[in-house]
This record gives structure tokens, C-alpha cells and sequence, in this order.
């Protein structure tokens, strides 16, 4: 009886053993898991750290490669030949020459009427807006040019190589009269009573007429020629 109390006693401490051992492995797995998935986070939180300081380089050395490309005003660098986009004053009147060529080209006389056609702007780079101020209907253009004819081929006693003796200004820095607050020898004058020609002169050169009118159906009268609307008149 002894030795079987015993038995019990000993299959007893057995059990409790073997119980304790496997929940003291289970600890050990479990905290060997939640170790590894402490460093298993710790890396990727290193890794998103690393890639955001890499894409922020990125995106830094970006913008200052763009920036660089500035001058200290913070304006992207121009042509340093041509700063403006601009001709020089002898470009404008190499472009001017081609221009007056075309247009005395495009002339025809057909069945004693002239015929002509504008030159093709595309082929060319100084600036027209000027043109596109002019605002006369046919009868006010044709009269003007009348005056204007009359002032050249009378007043002024020259008969012009070209086939007509004036044409419609296309030289901007006289066509700036339309936009300059200044209008020079036609002040007190608006756009719409301002009449802009052009004629070629002694020695080929080109020169201009000022006309000016009281008002819409009034006479055109030439007030001033020369090579500016600034100057003083060249009688």
C-alpha cells in the first residue's frame, strides 16, 4: 500500500514536470516571436526612413540644379547677344529693306488699275502690331494717301523710283506714335485722326508723313515730314 501511494506520488511529479516544461517552452517561443518582430519593424521603420531621406535628397538636389540655371534676380539667362529679343537698329532696317522689296514686287499694274499684296509676315521678325492700330475704312485711307501724293509729288517737288509714290508705314519706330503718350509734332491729335505714310526719298531713303484731320470726314492735312514724329519739320 505504502509503495503504491508511491507510485501515484511519483507519476504525480511526472506530470507536473512535463506541464511545466512545455509551458515554459511556449514562453520561450513566444517571446523569441515577439523579439523578432520587434527587430522585424525596427528594420522596416529604418528602411521608410532611408528612403524618404534618399527621395528628399532627390527632390533637393533637383530644385537646386533647376535653380542654378538662374541668375541672382531669380530670371532664367537670355542670349546675351540679343538680351531683349530685339533687332538692333541695323537688323530692323535689313528686315525693312526685304519688306519695301516684297511689297514693290507684289505690285501690278492690270488693265490700269494697280493691283499689289502684302508681304508675307511669317518671313519676317519686327514687330507689326502698329499696323494693326490704323483703323480707317477705305474712303479715309484713300484720302489720306491723296493728300499725302500730293504733298510728295507738289510740296515737296520729288517723283519717287518706287512704282507708286506713298505707302502705308511699316517701320515701328514710327508707328509708335499710336502708343506713345507723347505724339510729338501731332500732339493734341488722338489715333483716329493720325494718318502714318511713307515715301521713299532723295538718296533712297525712306522717310514719313505726319497727317492729322479736325475729325472723322474732315481733310487730311500733312503737318510734318521726316525720318521721326519727333522731329522738327523739314520744309
Amino acid at each position: 500500500m505504502k509503495r503504491k501511494h508511491s507510485l501515484v506520488l511519483a507519476a504525480v511529479c511526472m506530470t507536473a514536470f512535463i506541464f511545466s516544461g512545455c509551458a515554459g517552452g511556449d514562453g520561450l517561443e513566444s517571446d523569441k516571436s515577439l523579439h523578432m518582430e520587434s527587430i522585424s519593424i525596427d528594420t522596416e521603420s529604418r528602411e521608410q526612413d532611408n528612403t524618404e531621406d534618399f527621395s528628399q535628397d532627390g527632390a533637393d538636389a533637383h530644385v537646386n540644379a533647376k535653380d542654378s540655371t538662374r541668375d541672382e534676380a531669380g530670371n532664367q539667362p537670355q542670349d546675351s547677344d540679343n538680351p531683349a529679343g530685339e533687332l538692333t537698329d541695323a537688323e530692323l532696317d535689313e528686315e525693312l529693306a526685304r519688306y519695301r522689296q516684297e511689297r514693290e514686287d507684289n505690285i501690278q499694274e492690270v488693265g490700269g488699275l494697280v493691283e499689289g499684296g502684302s508681304p508675307d509676315e511669317s518671313n519676317y521678325t519686327f514687330d507689326m502690331s502698329g499696323i494693326g492700330l490704323i483703323q480707317f475704312d477705305t474712303r479715309e485711307t484713300t484720302e489720306g494717301f491723296a493728300a499725302a501724293r500730293i504733298y510728295v509729288t507738289d510740296t515737296l517737288g520729288i517723283k519717287p523710283s518706287t512704282k507708286m509714290e506713298v505707302y502705308m508705314c511699316v517701320d515701328p519706330k514710327v508707328l509708335a506714335i499710336y502708343e506713345d503718350e507723347d505724339k510729338g509734332v501731332a500732339a493734341g491729335y488722338d489715333n483716329s485722326n493720325i494718318f502714318v505714310c511713307e515715301y521713299c526719298g532723295e538718296g533712297n531713303v525712306w522717310q514719313y508723313l505726319i497727317l492729322v484731320r479736325d475729325g472723322k470726314g474732315s481733310a487730311w492735312e500733312v503737318i510734318h515730314h521726316g525720318s521721326s514724329y519727333m522731329e522738327e519739320s523739314e520744309e
